[in-house]
């Protein structure tokens, strides 16, 4: 990250220690960031799926859904637009049906706290390993004065009956008012 750093990089935070002392309620963390080199987003398979605006965005959900899903720091209403995919080996797109859903948000919000938008989802992956692709438009809210302001969005899933308590953090959305691209990771025990 010195002077005369070109190309892309991927900037993980690793936890090396995290302790929560329930007496005082305090959390002490220690973290590393960790500076790897990341693949060119032009690279062909960095690039939005050549189906998504023809492929179908599902089924919808039934009572109780499938999955459940939300997005932290936005409100339903800021959602303007938001398909789930299951990417498929052969790189086809099948909608896993979306709903936005007043009960799923209730139990976010009272699971996490804050500002949440909930939705049902109708077919839940399969197996360990599986590849979704969301398809998203929100109002962006941020009003900082940042050269590049950012709306940190929290991702997190459920499925079956899963509570979200029993939940973690899935994935975090940077979400930026500019055309470069950004990633971001996450770690979690599974």
């Amino acid at each position: 990250m010195g002077a005369g750093a070109g190309g892309y990089i991927q900037i993980k935070l690793q936890t090396l220690l995290s302790y929560y002392e329930p007496k005082t309620g305090e959390l002490h963390r220690i973290s590393e960031l960790f500076f790897s080199g990341a693949p060119i987003p032009t690279d062909p398979q960095h690039q939005p799926p050549s189906d998504i605006d023809t492929a179908l965005p599902g089924p919808p959900p039934g009572t109780p859904p499938a999955a459940k899903l939300g997005l932290g720091g936005v409100r339903p209403k800021d959602v303007i637009k938001f398909n789930l995919f299951a990417r498929m080996d052969d790189d086809k797109l099948m909608g896993m049906g979306l709903a936005k859903d007043k009960e799923v948000t209730s139990e976010l919000e009272k699971a996490f706290g804050g500002e949440w938008a909930g939705y049902a989802v109708s077919l839940a992956p399969a197996g360990g390993r599986f590849r979704l692709v969301a398809d998203i438009t929100i109002k962006f809210r941020c009003k900082q004065k940042a050269k590049r302001p950012f709306q940190v969005i929290p991702v997190v899933t459920a499925f079956g009956t899963d509570r979200f308590v029993d939940h973690y953090l899935l994935a975090v959305v940077a979400a930026q008012h500019t055309v470069e691209k950004v990633d971001t990771s996450v770690t979690q025990p599974y």
